[in-house]
């Protein structure tokens, strides 16, 4: 009895997967998750819904990956340390502004995470949970070694400088483009103030 002949399944094109989720977000970004739909993001992306769901079980799971490739804690891992001669509050608020740069380099996603959120999706709070619950771990392990001259317990900073960067990407929309970087400094400044022992 002969083994039967399993044709080998085709390998996608190279960069296939990264291509659609890149169009995802556009779509996503310009009309929101629960008005884009996959027929429609298979047509921008020149190809048929099938071939969607060979990369992504749902739009759920679509919207996920969107969000996650992201990649944050690795990314946040990478941030440039900010100059450990600096006073304590100019070295906290220069992390804060650097971790509010990347954020802003990225404002497409934070603002579809956060649209889709308010909206009720399950999908975008899940997943802005877990990214905002990264970003307390990565920041419990660096402040200790860039700021040891807290005032306040380590897990309260951490809180502290997440609610931070969450309202300057809410504030994003409420402040003039060229008053951004300023309006970000003073809110690490006053962060700063709040965290570190007076004088």
């Amino acid at each position: 009895m002969s083994t039967p002949v399993v044709a080998p399944r085709p390998t996608p094109p190279q960069g296939q997967r990264e291509r659609i989720l890149d169009t995802a977000l556009d779509l996503m970004a310009e009309r929101g998750a629960s008005a884009t739909s996959m027929r429609a993001l298979a047509s921008a992306c020149g190809l048929n819904v099938a071939a969607l769901y060979h990369y992504f079980a749902s739009k759920d799971a679509l919207l996920r990956a969107v969000i996650e490739e992201r990649r944050y804690g690795a990314q946040l891992q990478a941030m440039p340390v900010p100059d450990l001669r600096l006073p304590p509050a100019e070295r906290l608020a220069a992390l804060v502004v650097d971790m509010w740069d990347g954020a802003l380099a990225e404002a497409t996603i934070w603002k579809l995470l956060l649209s889709e959120a308010l909206h009720g999706d399950g999908t975008a709070r899940e997943v802005g949970a877990e990214l905002l619950a990264t970003l307390e771990e990565g920041l419990r392990e660096t402040l200790p070694r860039l700021v040891p001259e807290l005032a306040v317990d380590v897990d309260l900073a951490a809180r502290s400088v997440c609610a931070v960067l969450v309202a300057l990407l809410v504030e994003a929309s409420l402040v003039e483009p060229a008053a951004l970087h300023a309006h970000a400094e003073r809110r690490a400044l006053d962060l700063a103030t709040l965290l570190l022992p007076p004088g």
